[in-house]
C-alpha cells in the first residue's frame, strides 16, 4: 500500500515518456581529407526515457517546462570497413518554447559518451581519421516537434546535429559531425496538461556575480599521431553580468600548465613554457541553474612555437549542483578547428 501510495503521489507532479526513434542523415566533411569518407549516409535507432516535472521548483531550474531523461542510440555509418558503428549512452535536458497546445516546440541538448567499434590503425584502418580510441564523447543538439494524439501518445519529429570526438586525447582527432533527421513515438504515462506558472517565479538579480574555478583534461603530446596523454590543469576566474532574464555578458582570466606542451618543449628542444594565460571576454545565457557561455579568448601568455594562435573561441556549460557550486565542461577552439575538451569545477558569488 505505501508503494502504491508513492507512485500515486509521485505521478500527481511527474509524468514518465517512454519512446522509440529512428535517424538517417549524411556526415559533414569539414576538412578537404574527409570528403572520401564521408560520402555515406547514417542510420540509427535510438531508445530512450525521460521525465516532465512540474513542480515549481523544477519549473525555476529552466524557467521553463521541460524533460530530462536518458537514451541509447546506436548508429551505423554505412561504411563498416572504416568507419563502423557507435554506441551511444546519453543523458538529454529538453525545455519547452511552446506547451498550451498538442504541438509543442522543444530545444534538445544532449552529451554522454560512446563505444565506436571500428577506429584508426595505422596498419589496417589509415583512412579513419576520425576516431582514434574507441570511447569519446558525444555531444548533440536537437529542434524537435512534438505532438500529443492524446495523453497517452505523442509523435515526434526532430533535426539533430551530432558531434562525436575524444576531446584531443589521443590523435588523429577528426572528429565526426553528423546531422539526422528523426521520426518517432512517445508513449506516456501519468501526462497531465501543462499550466502557465505565476509571473512571480521569474524574478531575477541585475546584480554581478563572481566565479572562482578550476578545470582539467589529459591531450596528447603529438597533435597528429598517436601518443601518450599527458595532464592539463588550470584555473579560472571573472564576473557575470545579467542583461535580461536570461543574457548576459562575462569576462575573466584563465591560466593553465600543460604537461603535453612540456612534452614537445622537450623532444623539440624548444625555448618555450607550458604555462598560458588568458583574458576572456564574451556572451552567456543564464536559465535556471544552467549556464551557456561563448567566449573569445585573448592570450597574454602561451607557448608561441607551439601555439600560433594569440586568440581563441571557448564554448562552455555549467550546472549549479547546490547554492554556490557548479560543474561543468568547456571547448576550445581555433576558428574551425576544435581543440580539446575539459571538465570544470567553479564557485559562484552572488
Amino acid at each position: 500500500m505505501l508503494l502504491y501510495l508513492g507512485n500515486v503521489l509521485y505521478a500527481q507532479t511527474n509524468s514518465k515518456f517512454y519512446g522509440v526513434k529512428s535517424h538517417y542523415g549524411f556526415i559533414i566533411p569539414h576538412t578537404p581529407d574527409l570528403k572520401p569518407i564521408s560520402k555515406t549516409n547514417p542510420y540509427g535507432l535510438q531508445l530512450e526515457m525521460s521525465t516532465l516535472r512540474t513542480s515549481d521548483q523544477a519549473w525555476k531550474t529552466c524557467f521553463c517546462y521541460g524533460r530530462t531523461g536518458f537514451a541509447f542510440t546506436y548508429f551505423n555509418y554505412a561504411n563498416p570497413d572504416v568507419l563502423g558503428s557507435s554506441y551511444n549512452f546519453i543523458y538529454f535536458v529538453e525545455p519547452y518554447f511552446t506547451y498550451q497546445s498538442s504541438l509543442k516546440f522543444s530545444l534538445r541538448g544532449s552529451i554522454g559518451g560512446t563505444y565506436l567499434d571500428t577506429i584508426f590503425d595505422e596498419e589496417t584502418n589509415p583512412d579513419n581519421v576520425l576516431f582514434s580510441t574507441h570511447f569519446s564523447f558525444y555531444l548533440a543538439l536537437s529542434l524537435n516537434l512534438n505532438y500529443h494524439i492524446n495523453n497517452n501518445y505523442a509523435l515526434n519529429l526532430s533535426a539533430n546535429y551530432n558531434h562525436i570526438s575524444n576531446g584531443g586525447q589521443k590523435q588523429p582527432n577528426k572528429g565526426m559531425n553528423f546531422p539526422t533527421l528523426s521520426i518517432g513515438v512517445d508513449r506516456i504515462i501519468n501526462y497531465t496538461p501543462l499550466k502557465p506558472k505565476p509571473s512571480e517565479l521569474k524574478q531575477y538579480s541585475r546584480a554581478w556575480s563572481y566565479y572562482l574555478g578550476s578545470f582539467a583534461s589529459l591531450r596528447s603530446s603529438d597533435r597528429e599521431a598517436e601518443s601518450t596523454n599527458h595532464p592539463l590543469i588550470g584555473g579560472l576566474g571573472g564576473a557575470l553580468k545579467p542583461l535580461s532574464r536570461i543574457n548576459g555578458i562575462n569576462l575573466g582570466i584563465e591560466f593553465w600548465y600543460d604537461w603535453s606542451d612540456l612534452k614537445q618543449v622537450e623532444q623539440q628542444n624548444l625555448d618555450d613554457s607550458s604555462f598560458s594565460s588568458a583574458l576572456t571576454l564574451g556572451h552567456h545565457f543564464h536559465v535556471g541553474n544552467f549556464y551557456f557561455l561563448q567566449q573569445f579568448g585573448i592570450y597574454a601568455t602561451r607557448p608561441k612555437n607551439i601555439q600560433s594562435n594569440w586568440l581563441y573561441q571557448r564554448y562552455s556549460f555549467w550546472y549549479r549542483i547546490a547554492n554556490r557550486w557548479a560543474i561543468g565542461a568547456s571547448l576550445i577552439a581555433y576558428g574551425r578547428t576544435a581543440d580539446h575538451m575539459d571538465g570544470r569545477l567553479l564557485y559562484i558569488i552572488q
